[in-house]
């Protein structure tokens, strides 16, 4: 556990369904939470919702991370380092800097050799299709699994972890940058294009969505989210995310092809293999 004068103040900069869901919950554990977010939508809500708003439009950032013990940089990969610039200019000077982004490599969140030393990057595996504050809840990472990178001193993982536990996470992973990014590449952000390629092909061909039953739904519910989160998390690692999609097309054609020739042994171990994946999958949950 981190030492109790390090687990207060916390900032939460960004108060969208991620920053939000960890400003509540973190405050619904008596942890002293300040929020800051862009969004002054966000800002509104999250102050109805009972979190502590620093600031104003101008200097909201800045204030949320004065003297901050811990700062958490809920934002979009490609503004983390320049959110990272304002916060160490303000937190105190031994504060740990964490950030959430789906990214970690620091060439792909622009982040120079000084920068890299004082962020650290934690990924909840967490989420929702639906963006702002008004998709966050308290809930959001209970029993979830967050991927911290292994770089991390002891004193960082200390205060990291209880960070996460505190909101109810109930797994920790250590893995360096490069591996969390290939592993995304194919948990996080091939689901997505999947769910959003099937979504496109339906409505190329007028599948009206207001007829489809549960199948349907469940499985284009991430092609809900929004093209503007997504662009630079799936630009993040290209030559995995490539291999991941080639590997999904084969899949599909040798699917495809099975059911073509009526090859039903074929088509039978593919529907296994992907049934047996999914009952361990849900096992681990």
């Amino acid at each position: 556990m981190a030492p109790v004068a390090r687990r207060r103040p916390v900032a939460v900069i960004g108060l969208g369904c991620i920053g939000g869901s960890l400003a509540r919950a973190l405050g619904a554990q008596g942890v002293d939470v300040r929020g800051w977010s862009s969004s002054s939508s966000d800002r509104e809500r999250a102050a109805r919702a009972g979190v502590r708003v620093a600031g104003d439009d101008g200097d909201g950032g800045a204030a949320a991370a004065t003297e901050a013990s811990q700062v958490v940089l809920a934002v979009p990969v490609s503004s983390i380092a320049s959110v990272a610039r304002v916060a160490l200019a303000h937190a105190a000077p031994d504060a740990l800097v964490l950030h959430v982004g789906g990214l970690q490599r620091a060439d792909s969140l622009r982040l120079d050799d000084a920068l890299r030393q004082r962020v650290l990057g934690t990924h909840p595996l967490a989420g929702s299709h639906h963006s702002g504050f008004d998709a966050s809840r308290p809930d959001l990472f209970v029993g979830c699994s967050v991927s911290i990178e292994a770089r991390a001193p002891a004193e960082s993982r200390s205060t990291a972890e209880w960070l996460w536990r505190t909101v109810g996470a109930s797994r920790i992973e250590y893995r360096d940058a490069e591996q969390h990014d290939r592993l995304m590449a194919w948990v996080s952000h091939l689901p997505q294009l999947t769910a959003t390629a099937l979504a496109a092909t339906l409505a190329e061909h007028g599948v009206d969505g207001a007829t489809v039953g549960p199948g349907a739904r469940d499985t284009t519910r991430l092609a809900a989210s929004s093209y503007a989160l997504w662009r630079d998390l799936v630009r993040g690692s290209p030559r995995e995310m490539a291999f991941a999609l080639d590997s999904l097309a084969q899949t599909l054609m040798d699917l495809r092809d099975a059911l073509a020739a009526d090859d039903g042994e074929r088509a039978e171990a593919l529907w296994e293999a992907g049934r047996a994946w999914r009952a361990r999958a849900e096992r681990a949950t």
